[in-house]
């Protein structure tokens, strides 16, 4: 009887050694195929960040060339000048005092020649001489805004971007078709120094306000890379 029993619990022992042996390796392979998933899901994390950062530094080249674009449009506008009548024979050639057109001019061609404090110097001097109802009046404030931008003084380039639009929803400016490439701007001001949700804000408003821009375009697809980014 007492054999009986030693070889019963004995049985028994091997029964739930085994089953516990089964168990942990069951777990272990568990294990090692969550493992396999974490590794999966962090190498397709890293290859999504690489492709949104490639995709947002893809973005700021589109919207830097548009701005450089816009730049040249402008300095083609302002190329053309009609001719003067040259002063008659015997006459004295009196000089002419500069006018802000001219003023304006010469920051444009300041600025495409990368001397920016010195574009940023007639720029002031524009806005401080010229009328606000100047067709070149926004079209002076975005591109202030948009040297401060280029040197990093992300600060006074949201100032003055905000500043051009609060002028033009108040009605004091009489032009305003640079809304779009400031909102665009003001947005990526935000983003650079680290304010996000302004940022979308703007984006947003852009959208809504302006869908048919090319503007609008870049916002929307900058809005699509900070939403995989959240």
């Amino acid at each position: 009887m007492i054999k009986k029993a030693v070889l019963f619990s004995s049985i028994i022992f091997l029964t739930t050694s085994c089953v516990q042996d089964k168990t942990v390796i069951t777990l272990q392979n568990q294990i090692i195929e969550i493992k396999k998933e974490v590794k999966q899901l962090k190498k397709h994390q890293l290859q999504l960040e690489s492709k949104t950062d490639d995709l947002a530094n893809k973005l700021d080249e589109v919207s830097n060339k548009a701005t450089k674009n816009e730049l040249e449009i402008q300095k083609l506008k302002l190329s053309y000048k009609p001719p003067k009548n040259p002063p008659l024979e015997g006459q004295e050639k009196v000089k002419t005092p500069q006018n802000s057109e001219d003023i304006y001019d010469k920051a444009l061609d300041l600025y495409y020649e990368g001397k920016l404090e010195e574009a940023k110097k007639e720029l002031k001097r524009f806005l401080n001489t010229s009328s606000k109802d100047s067709k070149y009046y926004d079209n002076a404030l975005f591109w202030l805004g948009q040297i401060y931008y280029t040197e990093g003084q992300y600060d006074k380039a949201i100032n003055t971007f905000e500043n051009l639009i609060n002028e033009c929803e108040t009605g004091q400016l009489k032009d305003c078709n640079k809304i779009p490439d400031t909102l665009l701007k003001l947005a990526y001001s935000y983003l650079k120094i680290g304010e996000k949700e302004k940022a979308i804000k703007y984006l947003k408003q852009l959208l809504d306000k302006y869908p048919d821009s090319d503007q609008a375009k870049i916002a929307k697809k900058k809005l699509e890379v900070l939403d995989e980014s959240l």
